[in-house]
């Protein structure tokens, strides 16, 4: 379940793709940096690999160090991850659904956030989210599409 952050931003995308192949790519905690825009590194710092509970460390150009800490894990279905203090917003909760559709699949993703006081305005910061989201399904996409060992 989605923590209740006041506000959110979201993307959706439709793939040709089977959910598993698309939540591969997705749930590979540290090759993140493979594929994701913005993301220089990934390093699972906790004693779970994979699933909730797993926390992950991520370098970004942008926002430094931040840590993905995974509330949510529904193989082939439901992935979340929450952050704190994350460059211009003092928390974030990011989920993706996915679902089956005849020609594949259905992702979604929503980004709950709260700003630090005067960082941003929310237009601006729904804005920046959302375009960072398109870009990010699409990017999830070309790389679920990778052939394996193609990283």
């Amino acid at each position: 379940m989605q923590e209740n952050l006041n506000n959110s931003a979201r993307a959706e995308r439709s793939i040709e793709l089977p959910a598993a192949t698309l939540w591969a790519a997705l749930t590979d905690l540290e090759g993140l940096a493979e594929w994701a825009p913005g993301i220089d590194g990934a390093v699972v710092t906790s004693e779970a690999k994979t699933g909730v509970g797993a926390v992950r460390s991520v370098s970004t150009a942008q926002f430094g160090q931040i840590e993905h800490r995974i509330p949510e894990w529904q193989e082939d279905r439901q992935f979340g991850y929450v952050t704190e203090d994350s460059g211009p917003f003092s928390r974030t909760d990011t989920r993706y659904n996915m679902v089956a559709t005849e020609t594949g699949s259905l992702i979604t993703v929503v980004l709950a956030f709260e700003i630090k006081p005067g960082a941003m305005t929310l237009e601006q910061a729904q804005a920046v989210l959302s375009k960072g989201l398109d870009g990010t399904l699409k990017a999830l996409e070309l790389r679920a599409r990778m052939p394996a060992g193609e990283a």
